[in-house]
């Protein structure tokens, strides 16, 4: 029987074989496409996710630095629930201006909140709040608002005046003779006057001193204290008949040796002049005329005038918002100009017209051309001056004052 063998042709085979290759050469480019498409969508996404972290975090930090800013210029009570400028006794609640790109597509958002409870890691338990010091926290929003980051840190009050501020009314590094009507009022301590030289308070026809009277019962509210009116609650201590009271200190060594910056810095809590200067300037405050000080609206916090300087009107500081005037040169106060606050001038102080002070004068008397004491009288002059103490400015006031905010080292979180 004859066998049949049946050969296959290899040449029918090949076609196959290259379709089945070419089918497994798109499978692995479809695959390649889709998985380099889903890291380029991963990848955008990221970025994008990046691009909105990126707005939250500047949009926060705009807030804190707005917060930060507002805070410097009064506390955290500079207006009223009603949203007139003063103060309630309640923390502010502040809008952040939305934040808007350079070509005005987007607009980033933030919002701002201001904790100055007792117990938080700003304010230790047990202590008093106030709005001197606290906590700020700032919370930045993407444009399309799904992201969203949250700072915070501590904000306090520099003590710029050593030992909370001046002890009495007026302090004078040399002699003082004042020849004019002035009256110097004092309701809380029983010193008007601190002088390291002698205080010639018998050539005055009409200059008096003044501290609280002894038969006031009770504790006098802050108007009381800081009446200008020395027929309330005072009793008279010296003047011309009665001659130099208890209530002045002449003639004292401890503070008649101090010259030029060592009497600077027996007030100030600075090491240089310059320090404190540059500290006025970062808070917009320091000028070389003053007519750029009495302006309106008023000024308040630390104000640095360079130069000899006079003002003959307007007002400086307020009672709820007070001022820290260094006078860096010698200074005439005259007209009707009223000063809440410290005075300090580094030269002589000449009164004239019937100027007022709330708060306290401090008279270096150094004649800054040379470094060596100006000539005697360092504090004259025949106006008529109401000069009534306030104690504790710095801490007494319902605000801080402008431009002496520090935040504190080690507080900023971001989580």
């Amino acid at each position: 029987m004859m066998k049949i063998v049946i050969q296959p042709n290899l040449n029918n085979q090949r076609g196959a074989a290259t379709l089945f290759t070419a089918l497994i050469i798109l499978v692995g480019i479809t695959l390649v496409t889709l998985t380099t498409s889903k890291t380029v969508l991963v990848e955008t996404q990221i970025a994008a996710d990046n691009y909105r972290t990126a707005q939250a975090v500047a949009a926060a930090n705009y807030a804190m630095d707005y917060g930060v800013n507002y805070f410097d210029n009064g506390g955290f009570d500079q207006v009223t629930v009603a949203g007139a400028a003063g103060s309630d006794s309640i923390v502010d609640v502040v809008t952040v201006p939305g934040l808007a790109s350079a070509d005005g597509r987007q607009t980033t958002t933030a919002t701002l909140t201001f904790n100055n409870a007792a117990g938080t890691r700003c304010v230790a338990a047990g202590a008093t709040p106030s709005m001197r010091s606290g906590l700020i926290t700032a919370t930045g929003f993407s444009d399309d608002g799904l992201a969203s980051r949250t700072i915070s840190q501590c904000v306090v009050t520099l003590p710029v005046l050593r030992n909370a501020g001046p002890q009495q009314p007026l302090i004078a590094q040399a002699n003082v003779a004042l020849t004019g009507n002035a009256r110097i009022i004092n309701r809380y301590t029983n010193t008007t006057i601190w002088s390291g030289d002698a205080v010639s308070i018998g050539s005055s026809s009409a200059m008096e001193t003044y501290i609280k009277d002894p038969t006031v019962v009770g504790t006098l509210t802050q108007t009381q204290l800081l009446d200008t009116d020395e027929d309330n609650n005072t009793q008279l201590v010296s003047n011309n008949n009665l001659g130099n009271g208890l209530d002045i200190i002449d003639s004292d060594p401890s503070l008649g040796t101090l010259i030029g910056l060592d009497f600077f810095k027996n007030f100030f809590n600075v090491d240089t002049r310059e320090q404190l200067k540059a500290m006025a300037n970062s808070a917009g405050q320091s000028y070389t005329a003053m007519s750029s000080a009495v302006t309106s609206p008023v000024k308040s916090g630390l104000i640095w005038v360079e130069g000899n300087q006079s003002m003959n009107g307007g007002t400086i500081g307020s009672l709820t918002a007070p001022a820290i005037v260094i006078i860096n040169g010698d200074f005439t106060l005259g007209g009707g100009a009223t000063i809440y606050g410290v005075l300090y001038v580094a030269g002589t102080y000449t009164i004239a017209g019937t100027p007022q002070v709330i708060g306290s004068n401090i008279v270096e008397g150094t004649n800054l051309a040379t470094g060596l004491p100006a000539s005697s009288p360092i504090v004259g002059g025949t106006g008529t001056i109401s000069l009534v103490f306030w104690q504790n400015i710095e801490g007494g006031a319902a605000n801080p004052p402008k431009g002496l905010t520090s935040v504190v080292g080690g507080s900023w979180r971001d989580w």
